[in-house]
């Protein structure tokens, strides 16, 4: 079990409980933090982002929204970066940007985690649907995103610059908090 902040409308933060295999917190991100994105991106992906694109949504505009999963030890000293989520929140969407998991921290549900971040924020937000783009070759991802309630709605042809690879275009309709 593990505690991570929860951003909400007046912008304090709230602790949710997360059940995982590791304890983490998740917080926004920062200059600090980029040597350690870019490595995470370049560990993470066959085609990882640039670290002019990383820093650029760091600093992005208000609808621009990057946090980062540390890794805590015993003490709940935050640690080493293992994760990370980049999204907009545009109108009543929560537009998914990048989300990337350390190699020897996947499968332990923190992408889930930080999915779920990305969607209490929408609703805390009042967004109604969350979306995303996914490469096609990246099965594992996909499943994550079904499991989650996201279903595929199109396909963007070519869509990724550096390999021409198609991305499914997949959405999630979110439901308010009663």
């Amino acid at each position: 079990m593990c505690f991570v902040p929860f951003a909400v409308k007046n912008h304090d933060l709230k602790e949710m409980v997360v059940h995982l295999d590791v304890s983490f917190s998740l917080e926004r991100a920062t200059d600090n933090d980029l040597d350690e994105i870019v490595a995470l991106e370049n560990r993470a992906y066959p085609f990882p982002w640039k670290r002019n694109i990383l820093f650029a949504e760091i600093h992005g505009q208000s609808f621009s929204y990057t946090y980062v999963a540390r890794l805590h030890a015993n003490n709940r000293t935050p640690g080493s970066l293992i994760g990370y989520i980049f999204f907009w929140l545009v109108a009543d969407e929560i537009h998914i940007l990048n989300v990337a998991v350390d190699p020897d921290y996947q499968r332990k549900g923190l992408g889930t985690a930080l999915m779920e971040f990305a969607t209490g924020f929408g609703l805390e937000h009042g967004a109604t649907k969350l979306l995303l783009e996914v490469r096609a070759s990246n099965t594992p991802a996909q499943h994550l995103y079904a499991r989650l309630g996201f279903t595929q709605i199109g396909l963007r042809k070519r869509y990724y610059a550096d390999n021409k690879e198609n991305a499914y275009v997949m959405q999630k309709f979110l439901l308010p908090r009663e």
